[in-house]
């Protein structure tokens, strides 16, 4: 059985906007862009730093510590490949978005 976590209503984040959360102990953010929803690790693996205080740019969040770019849908790193963060399935059912928090 896939563990789904409520993470928010679908209305409570636009499209573009972001939003940390702590599901089950992991640290993630949660991404609404172009109507879908996306989470990923809230951690860069360079220093620590929180991608929620990034920049979101379409579906690029750029940490604001270094600068280090990754892409929201899969989490990977733009400008090393081998360098990944997790990302988390979502999904909405009756306007609520639920995580899969199996990586």
């Amino acid at each position: 059985m896939v563990p789904w976590f409520l993470a928010i209503n679908e209305s409570d984040l636009d499209d573009g906007e972001k939003k940390p959360l702590l599901l089950e102990g992991t640290k993630m953010l949660l991404v609404r862009q172009e109507s879908s929803f996306y989470a990923l690790s809230n951690i860069c693996p360079h220093m620590n730093c929180p991608l929620s205080k990034g920049i979101l740019d379409e579906y690029v969040i750029q940490c604001l510590c270094h600068d280090w770019r990754f892409d929201i849908r899969n989490g990977e790193f733009l400008d090393a490949k081998e360098i990944k963060i997790d990302s988390y399935e979502t999904k909405v059912t009756d306007g609520k978005v639920y995580v899969n928090i199996e990586k």
